[in-house]
């Protein structure tokens, strides 16, 4: 059996990326699409004053939009960038997911697929496993999820976390359990990933802990 060192943790395992990052990887592309659906409602800046009724003074004509989400809108310049002051913010949504499918395109001889984010996002998806072999994940795994990160602060769409008190993880019984809010589970383990509870499961948890306490 063959050991790797996981190209993106850098835990000990049997393939190049490990299981846990692997399914971090997806669960951020599959985040995208709606994550620019929702960028595309928030391009009108969001209104703020003194609160006293009165307008303030402007020195400059303001932008007609929140600008950081004009700039993930907006298209990526076409000329290689050579001066710093000619860069701001982040580099736009649908030029980020281009250049990952245009690379994985041109190593596997794949048709370019269209530019929009559903379609972009399915492709690296359905390549994942190959994506997930080459030593560049990393790189890959690092700007997908400062992507989802910028848009669900611009967004304020940030996934919640809860600690359940008082309930033990059935797997390492530390005080570890959590619940995300929004997410697909009851109960996950914040140290096994393989420790994810349904509603029905995490109850019966709950009860059979309550039950060793009181015999």
């Amino acid at each position: 059996m063959n050991l790797y060192e996981c190209f993106v943790c850098g835990t000990p395992q049997e393939a190049e990326t490990c299981d846990r990052c692997r399914s971090r990887i997806r669960g951020d592309l599959s985040a995208l699409p709606e994550l620019y659906r929702g960028l595309e409602g928030c391009r009108q800046r969001a209104q703020s004053g003194s609160g006293d009724g009165r307008s303030s003074k402007r020195l400059y004509a303001p932008v007609p939009g929140d600008e950081r989400v004009l700039n993930l809108l907006g298209p990526a310049s076409r000329q290689p960038v050579t001066d710093a002051r000619d860069q701001t913010g982040e580099m736009p949504f649908l030029a980020l997911l281009e250049s990952w499918c245009q690379a994985v395109s041109e190593e596997r001889a794949l048709d370019h697929v269209k530019t929009n984010a559903t379609a972009m996002t399915a492709m690296l998806t359905a390549h994942l496993p190959w994506i997930c072999d080459q030593p560049w994940v990393v790189d890959f795994a690092e700007e997908i999820r400062e992507l989802v990160h910028t848009v669900q602060r611009i967004t304020m769409t940030q996934p919640r976390k809860e600690l359940l008190r008082g309930v033990t993880c059935p797997s390492c019984e530390g005080l570890t359990l959590v619940r995300h809010f929004p997410g697909d589970w009851a109960a996950e383990c914040a140290l096994c990933p393989s420790v994810r509870l349904d509603e029905r499961d995490y109850r019966l948890l709950v009860q059979s802990q309550a039950q060793s306490l009181t015999a």
